[in-house]
């Protein structure tokens, strides 16, 4: 009882409550003020993040291969920002295995639709100069490019040198991807992705 009776006979402390009261109020209105420039801030990062992965994404999926190995590129290089969620991870590995996949089924639907060379006899075009006769498929083979990808743990065969980079990149693209992936979940559990 003592004690209520010497805080209630001493104000002094609503004195120093009151005079402290705006500067607290000033310091909350301050901190609410910073966290929602930086909330702005992330959001305006992120929307050119965004931007700059749309840009990337309609050149990797382009049909010059030149432009997809850019576009590539720069989507792994977006990957590599603190910005990417898992959803992003997510997209930018299928939009990898989109690419392979296209590639690939293209390049053997163009192969099956390829019509084979025919033997044919050897006949002199010129004066005595035998034509050889080609096998079926050779063509195709000397042009083939192997692709290893590591992604997928297969080996693919190129038609040209611009689709073994593209493939190449694709694979680049994928594999990151899962590494960022799989190492920002073991920051967030606490261990690293290799122990």
């Amino acid at each position: 009882m003592l004690g209520t009776q010497a805080v209630a006979a001493d104000p002094d402390w609503l004195r120093y409550a009151a005079a402290f009261a705006p500067l607290l109020a000033a310091v909350i209105a301050g901190w609410i003020a910073w966290r929602t420039l930086a909330q702005r801030r992330q959001a305006d990062r992120r929307d050119q993040w965004w931007k700059r992965t749309q840009w990337a994404i309609d050149l990797a999926m382009d049909r010059d291969f030149s432009r997809a190995v850019v576009g590539l590129v720069a989507l792994k290089h977006l990957a590599a920002s603190d910005l990417c969620t898992d959803e992003d991870y997510e997209l930018l590995d299928k939009i990898g295995g989109a690419k392979i996949d296209a590639l690939t089924l293209s390049g053997e639907s163009a192969r099956r639709a390829a019509p084979e060379p025919q033997l044919q006899d050897h006949k002199t075009v010129g004066p005595g100069a035998p034509q050889t006769a080609v096998p079926p498929g050779a063509a195709a083979r000397a042009t083939a490019i192997p692709v290893t990808l590591e992604s997928r743990g297969e080996r693919v065969l190129a038609a040209s040198a611009g689709m073994a980079r593209v493939l190449t990149e694709a694979d680049r693209l994928a594999s990151f991807v899962v590494w960022q992936r799989s190492r920002r979940r073991g920051m967030e559990s606490g261990s690293t992705p290799n122990g």
